[in-house]
């Protein structure tokens, strides 16, 4: 494979890696907006949906993604606790990334 061919490919990765996280965000977003949440919380999710929307796959290393994909983990890790916490069942049935 050629030097330019791998770096599309990798690049083509990375942003599914992103937006995937993206998604995920998005999806906690909505579901979250018609839960009974604190509003700092609903705020921050919207912040954070912003924030990774300006990122560009291209110019992230592969530890930046794995920031990025750990985060998004460790979001959804907390946010789970809330839900049971407060009843709401669960936030998502899948797996983390």
């Amino acid at each position: 494979m050629k030097p330019q061919q791998t770096f599309k490919l990798k690049t083509e990765q990375r942003h599914l890696r992103l937006q995937n996280c993206l998604l995920t965000i998005l999806e906690v977003h909505e579901f979250m907006g018609g839960q009974a949440i604190h509003l700092d919380i609903i705020q921050q999710l919207e912040y954070l949906k912003e924030l990774i929307s300006h990122f560009q796959p291209e110019l992230l290393s592969e530890r930046d993604l794995e920031n990025i994909e750990d985060s998004t983990n460790h979001l959804l890790k907390e946010l789970a606790k809330i839900f049971h916490l407060k009843k709401l069942g669960m936030i998502h049935s899948g797996y983390y990334h």
